[in-house]
C-alpha cells in the first residue's frame, strides 16, 4: 500500500530499526559483506617507492597487459558499483536493450540511510503536496555557493517523479509500501533559504526493509532484463584506447585478471571515499575531525573509482567538496535543539537555530571541538514551544539514535525529553549545575565568561529579540531556574558527496576540462552536484540524485541519447 504519511514515532521506529543494524557493526549494510581477500593484480598496487613521489591517485600503477587476462567479457555498458546509483544505471540500462554488466568488490549489494528524495511524485499528489522546482532548484544552487551545477539538479528536479512512481509500483507489487518521510515538517514555509525545508523524503519499504530492498528489485529487474552481475569483482583499471574509455580490468574472486569491455560506455558508481584518510585530508579536511563515521566499513568508500578514473587522466571536481557530517549517535541530551551555545570560552558564537550540517559545523569549527548547549531544568515545558526545525532536530539527532541502538529506549514509545537527560547524565555527555558557576566548572569554561553569557542571553529573551545573532524568538527561552544543565555536542560523518569532475551529461572531464569519452560517473562518486556542504533543504536528496540520475544516465548510454530524452 502507499502510505502518505508517517508520524513522529514511526519515524523514530524506522530511525530505530537501521540503528540497531549500526550497534552490530555498521548502519544500515545490506548485509555483512566482505571485500575479496585476492591481492590486485597486474601492477594495480601502487608499490611504496611509487606512493612516496605523491598521492595515490596521481601515480598510476603498471598497465595491466592483455597477456594476463584469463576472461574477457563484453558488454555495451559497464557499471562498476551495486549500490544505490549503480544498481538503477544497471536497471535502466538493461531495460534499454544495452548488453549490460555491473561488478561489485563486495559479495553484496551496498545501501544504507533512510530517506529519498524526489518531486511529483504519485505519492506526494496522493498527499496534495506541490513543490515549486525552479524555488528548490534555487536554494539548492545558493546553498553550494554557486558551486554546484544547476543542470544536474534540474535533471533531478524535472525527473525524479516519473521515475520513482516505477520505483513505487515495483515496491507496492511486491508487497511493500512507501510512506513519506517527517523531514519536511522542520520549517516548510520558512522565508530564509537556508532553513527552508521541502516536502521531498520518501521512505521505501515500510521503513523496515530500508534501501536494500529496493537496490535488490532493481538488479532483479536489471537481470530480468538480460543484465548480468558479478560480485566479489574488483575493478582494477579502466583501459583507455587514444581518448575513449574501452574497457574495465577487474579481479575475479579466483584472483584472475578479466576484461569486461564496454562499447558504449563506463559507468563508475563506487561510492564516497570517506574511507580513504589520505582522500579526505585532502579534498574534505573538515570531515577529518568528526568524531567518527556512521557507518564505520573500512572496506568500503575507498575512492577506487576516482583512483582509477584520475589515472586515467580525470580531474576531481573544483567547488568544495560537500560532506554530509550530521549530530548524531551522540552527544549529550538536547544538544542538537536549539538552545543557547557556548564554546571552550564559555561565549555564544551563533544563532543557533541551524540545520543539521550548520550544528556539525559548529562542533567541527570550535577550539577542541568543544560546543556545550545550556539550558535550565525549565526544558520538558520549553521544548514544544521551541521552532518546528529545533524539534525536528531534536527527535532525529542527538543520543536518541544511540539510546535506540542499545536498546536503552523503546522506538515504539519515544523517552520523555526527562528521560533523555537522564540517560546522558548517566554516560557523562550532559552534566548539571545548581548555579551557573557550577555548571562552568563542570564544564572547564571561564565562570565569568559563562555567566555573563547567560545574562545578556536572558536579556535577550526578555527583550523577545535576538539583537546579537537574529534567532527565532521562539527558540530564545529563559535560563534562570536551576539546576542548569550542559550537553556536549558531537558530529559524525555519514558520507561525502562529491567526488569526480563531470558535465551536465555525467561524462567525466579530463584535467583540461575536455569530456573524457566513454566514462561516466554517478552517485558519490560523482561530482559538481553538491558543494560546501551536504544541503538539508530536501531531505533525502543524496539517495534522490542516485536513483534518479543512474536511471537517466543508463538510460542515455544504452540509447545514444542525452539525459532525459
Amino acid at each position: 500500500m502507499i502510505n502518505a504519511t508517517m508520524e513522529r514515532r514511526g519515524f523514530l521506529k524506522g530511525i530505530a530499526a537501521i540503528g540497531a543494524a549500526a550497534g552490530a557493526a555498521t548502519l544500515a549494510g545490506c548485509a555483512s559483506p566482505s571485500p575479496t581477500a585476492n591481492a590486485a593484480k597486474g601492477g594495480s598496487a601502487t608499490t611504496a617507492a611509487a606512493a612516496s613521489a605523491g598521492h595515490s591517485w596521481e601515480v598510476a600503477p603498471e598497465p595491466i597487459d592483455d597477456s594476463s587476462v584469463s576472461e574477457t567479457i563484453d558488454a555495451d555498458v559497464v557499471v562498476v558499483g551495486a549500490g544505490m546509483a549503480g544498481a538503477a544505471a544497471f536497471m535502466h540500462a538493461a531495460e534499454a536493450g544495452a548488453s549490460t554488466v555491473i561488478i561489485e568488490k563486495r559479495d553484496s549489494i551496498s545501501g544504507r540511510g533512510l530517506d529519498f528524495a524526489a518531486i511529483d511524485t504519485k505519492v506526494q499528489k496522493e498527499a496534495g503536496i506541490a513543490i515549486d522546482k525552479g524555488q528548490l532548484v534555487n536554494d539548492l544552487v545558493k546553498s553550494s555557493g554557486y558551486k554546484a551545477d544547476g543542470s544536474l539538479l534540474k535533471l533531478w528536479a524535472d525527473h525524479s517523479g516519473p521515475i520513482f512512481d516505477r520505483l513505487i509500483d515495483m515496491t507496492v507489487a511486491d508487497g511493500g509500501e512507501v510512506v513519506l518521510g517527517s523531514g519536511s515538517s522542520a520549517s516548510a514555509g520558512a522565508e530564509d533559504f537556508a532553513t527552508r525545508t521541502y516536502p521531498t523524503d520518501h521512505m521505501f519499504g515500510g521503513l523496515v526493509e530500508g534501501p536494500c530492498a529496493l537496490i535488490e528489485r532493481m538488479m532483479k529487474a536489471g537481470e530480468d532484463a538480460g543484465g548480468r552481475s558479478y560480485f566479489k569483482m574488483k575493478a582494477e583499471q579502466l583501459l583507455k584506447d587514444g581518448d575513449r574509455i574501452t574497457a574495465v580490468y577487474a579481479t575475479d574472486p579466483d584472483g584472475n585478471t578479466v576484461k569486461i569491455n564496454a562499447a558504449k560506455g563506463v559507468v563508475l558508481a563506487t561510492g564516497d571515499y570517506g574511507s580513504n584518510q589520505e582522500m579526505v585530508e585532502a579534498w574534505c579536511p573538515l570531515a577529518a575531525g568528526a568524531e567518527g563515521s556512521v557507518y564505520p566499513d573500512s572496506t568500503a568508500n575507498t575512492g577506487d573509482g576516482i583512483n582509477m578514473a584520475m589515472w586515467a587522466g580525470a580531474a576531481i571536481q573544483p567547488g568544495a567538496h560537500a560532506a554530509m557530517i550530521h549530530p548524531i549517535f551522540g552527544g549529550g541530551a538536547l544538544s542538537a535543539a536549539s538552545y543557547l551555545k557556548v564554546n571552550s570560552d564559555g561565549v555564544r558564537f551563533c544563532n543557533e537555530n541551524t540545520t543539521l550540517p550548520g550544528i556539525s559545523n559548529m562542533y567541527l569549527t570550535s577550539k577542541g571541538h568543544k560546543v556545550w548547549a545550556i539550558f535550565d531544568s525549565n526544558f520538558e515545558e520549553q521544548m514544544p514551544k521551541m521552532s518546528p526545525l529545533s524539534n525536528y532536530n531534536n527527535n532525529t539527532a542527538g543520543p536518541l539514535t544511540a539510546m535506540f541502538s542499545s536498546g536503552a529506549a523503546d522506538p515504539a514509545n519515544p523517552p520523555s525529553h526527562s528521560e533523555v537527560v537522564e540517560y546522558c547524565l548517566e554516560d557523562g555527555s550532559t552534566v548539571k549545575g545548581d548555579t551557573i558557576a557550577e555548571l562552568a566548572a563542570a564544564i572547564d569554561v571561564p565562570t565569568d565568561a559563562l555567566e555573563a553569557t547567560v545574562a545578556r542571553y536572558n536579556e535577550l529573551v526578555e527583550a523577545g529579540v535576538d539583537e546579537d545573532f537574529g534567532k527565532d524568538a521562539a527558540d530564545l527561552q529563559p535560563i534562570v531556574q536551576g539546576p542548569f544543565y550542559a550537553s556536549a555536542l558531537t558530529a559524525k560523518v555519514l558520507v561525502i558527496a562529491s567526488g569526480l569532475n563531470v558535465d551536465s551529461q555525467m561524462q567525466v572531464l579530463s584535467r583540461d576540462g575536455d569530456p573524457i569519452e566513454g566514462l561516466y560517473a554517478v552517485g558519490n562518486v560523482m561530482g559538481n552536484f553538491f558543494a560546501n556542504d551536504y544541503p538539508i533543504c530536501a531531505p533525502g536528496l543524496s539517495h534522490g540524485r542516485c536513483l534518479t540520475l543512474g536511471a537517466l544516465l543508463g538510460k542515455a548510454i544504452a540509447t545514444g541519447n542525452r539525459l532525459g530524452e
